[in-house]
Order: C-alpha cells, then sequence, then structure tokens
C-alpha cells in the first residue's frame, strides 16, 4: 500500500458512509438505499433474514470494512450478516489449502453461497477457544454432533463453519475447524430468536448434527486459523457494524437539529451542543476504525498481524466502537426528543438504540479488557 493509497483509505473511514469513494462502500451504500433500508423495519419486526440486501464482490478486509460499515447504516443485520460471511471467507482464504476447501472457495465466488458460524457451544461460556463436542468415527465415518448455542442464519447459509475437539480423547482447547456442507447437516431448532436487537440476523440455537468430510477439515489448528487472520477480520468487520449504527443515529441528530435550525434561523437549537459532542465521538470511533483497517492491511504485507500490540489495539476498537454506538444511539435519542422515541416518525431510533446494544454482549467487553489489561502489565510501553 503505497502513502496515497493509506491516506485515501483513512479519509473513506472518516468521512460520513454515503461520501466515500471506495468503490464497495459506495456499492453497499447504493444496496443499503435499495434494498436493506426499505426492507429494515420489517427485518426487524419481523426478525427475519435479510434476503434482499445480500450479494458479494470480491475484496480486501479494508474494502469490506467499508462495505459492512455503509450498510450498516441502513440495516445493522444485512450488515452482520455480511461480515460474519466475510469473516469465513477470509478464513477459507488463508487457510483451506485441501483441494475440496478450493473447491468450495471457488463455489463461494460463482455461485454466491452463505457461509454461517457455530463455534459457539452450550457449556463453554462463550470461550470459542474450546469445544466439548468431539469428531468421532462411527461405521467408518466422521461424524459431529454439538450443541451450539447459536448458528446466525444458520437455515439460509449454503455451508456451516463450526469447532470440535480434534478426537473423542483430545483435549478442549485441542479444536478443528470443519466446513459443513448444507446438504450434510442436520438442524434441530434447541432456541428460538426473539432478540432486543440484531433480529434479522436469526440467531437461533440448534443441535447440529453432520457427517463430515476429512477433505473439510482445515488442516491447521483452529487456534492457527484464529491468530493468523481469523481473529483480526472478525474484531475489524464486526468494529465496522457498530460504527455503521452509530453513524445512522448521528444522522437522525443532524437531521433534527438542522430542520430545528432551519425553523428559527436567528435561535442556536437547544441539540445544537449536544450534536457537537456526539460528533466528537463518532469521528473519533471513525478514525479508529480506519486507522486500524490500513495498519491492518499494511501489516498483513509484512507479515505482522499476530502482534500482540496490533491485536491489543484491535480489541480497543471493539470496546471503543460498541461503546460508542450505544452512547451516540443514546445520544441522538435525547436530542431528537419524543420524535425518536416514537416507533412511527422518520426520526424513529428504536431499531437503532437496540441494534446499538448488541456491540456490547456480542463478545465481552469486559473480557477484552482484561485480556488487554494483562497484557499492558508485561509490556514496558502503551
Amino acid at each position: 500500500m503505497d502513502l496515497d493509497q493509506l491516506v485515501t483509505g483513512l479519509l473513506d473511514g472518516m468521512v460520513a458512509p454515503s461520501e466515500s469513494t471506495e468503490s464497495l462502500a459506495r456499492a453497499a451504500w447504493a444496496v443499503g438505499v435499495d434494498a436493506a433500508a426499505p426492507a429494515a423495519d420489517d427485518v426487524d419486526r419481523n426478525s427475519r433474514f435479510p434476503h434482499e440486501a445480500l450479494g458479494g464482490a470480491g475484496a480486501t478486509l479494508a474494502d469490506v470494512a467499508g462495505a459492512v460499515r455503509a450498510l450498516a447504516f441502513h440495516c445493522a443485520s444485512s450488515s452482520l450478516v455480511l461480515a460474519m460471511h466475510s469473516i469465513e471467507v477470509n478464513n477459507l482464504v488463508r487457510h483451506g489449502t485441501t483441494e475440496p476447501l478450493r473447491e468450495l472457495m471457488r463455489e463461494v465466488a460463482s455461485e454466491q453461497l452463505l457461509l454461517a458460524n457455530a463455534n459457539s457451544e452450550v457449556g463453554i461460556g462463550g470461550d470459542v477457544g474450546r469445544s466439548i463436542c468431539a469428531l468421532e468415527r462411527v461405521d467408518g465415518r466422521l461424524r459431529l454432533e454439538k450443541q451450539a448455542l447459536a448458528i446466525s442464519y444458520g437455515q439460509y447459509a449454503d455451508a456451516i463453519v463450526t469447532t470440535a475437539r480434534s478426537a473423542p480423547d483430545a483435549a478442549e482447547t485441542d479444536q478443528v475447524q470443519i466446513v459443513c456442507r448444507r446438504s450434510t447437516v442436520t438442524l434441530e431448532p434447541t432456541s428460538t430468536w426473539d432478540a432486543m436487537g440484531l433480529r434479522g440476523t436469526c440467531s437461533l440455537g440448534f443441535r447440529l448434527v453432520a457427517d463430515v468430510d476429512p477433505g473439510m477439515i482445515y488442516p491447521v489448528p483452529f487456534s492457527v486459523i484464529g491468530a493468523r487472520g481469523g481473529v483480526q477480520a472478525q474484531t475489524l468487520l464486526l468494529s465496522a457494524t457498530w460504527v455503521g449504527i452509530a453513524d445512522a443515529a448521528a444522522a437522525k441528530a443532524h437531521a433534527y437539529v438542522r430542520a430545528a435550525a432551519r425553523r428559527t434561523p436567528e435561535v442556536t437549537p437547544p441539540g445544537a451542543l449536544r450534536l457537537a459532542e456526539l460528533a466528537q465521538q463518532l469521528l473519533a470511533a471513525r478514525g479508529l476504525l480506519a486507522a486500524s483497517a490500513a495498519r491492518l492491511t499494511a501489516l498483513d504485507v509484512t507479515g505482522d498481524i499476530e502482534s500482540p500490540g496490533f491485536i491489543s489495539s484491535l480489541r480497543s476498537l471493539k470496546i471503543t466502537a460498541s461503546e460508542t454506538a450505544a452512547s451516540v444511539a443514546r445520544a441522538a435519542l435525547e436530542i431528537c426528543g419524543i420524535a425518536g422515541y416514537k416507533r412511527d416518525t422518520p426520526m424513529s431510533l428504536d431499531r437503532h438504540l437496540r441494534d446499538a446494544h448488541g456491540g456490547l454482549v456480542m463478545i465481552s467487553n469486559d473480557r477484552y479488557l482484561q485480556t488487554n489489561a494483562q497484557l499492558l502489565l508485561a509490556r514496558k510501553q502503551i
């Protein structure tokens, strides 16, 4: 990446998503305007999958982050589906070296297949670095049975990526990652998804039973997949969703204050000061997201994406982005007042408030802070 590209990337990340010059972000914005936004309220109300908003195109992680953020402005559920799918595609490109995984990669590109993730498991307390379930050999074939805590959009995916212990006698941390084509999987719902927000992700719990093709097992341990690109992609792309939600909430507050200013041009509206405070938070989150995307691109070239300091900064990005989304949505509500509180007005912030709080619980901020705290004790500088 040369200096001009770096500067362009940073500026694209710091402007409003509608003003981006990056082609994939512009395309995602257009999808948001034409497809995601008109369907977003119905997706939320009926907790249904956002079919209208999802397509695909080849891109770098930084490109995808811009697209995820742009789509989140219109529909956070659509944005998260794109982010979670892209995380799995990133892992497939980096580590899917067996011929069956390479064939799947070609199909993802040519047939626009959708990948879902089933790493979470009942009984591990949110720690996806451990598995209770294990690959077992039954009648000469590999079989997996897993009580998945949630498989977002699992019913709609063409393949499900999941983790398990490598064998029944393996340690909980001795994990492999497996891609299960939908035709080889039985999904039995074990919970519903009547959630406060992010309702279109359709994140039901399932009992997953699959016949496993040995060629669809990643040839490196799951810990390696996570360290060499998986964690980085996950943190960057999920953070892009939270920044996109903040963008959308801030835009509502901005429109409300500008409308008030037009009505009484000689008087500064009461919400203008709060809007300026809100803008500070938003610009800081945008800048951190843009800088993180640019740094990830640069470190990927040099092979340094596993740097502990960089991983720590990505955790800080997630904490900042998720807290900013909730804070900006709440501040926007205070600015818009009853017009934002009601669900039937153009200024309604109902969905933004509910979706924004998903970022605070989707991977615990406390868990990330604790990990960063331990790292800081070992480092000589921040």
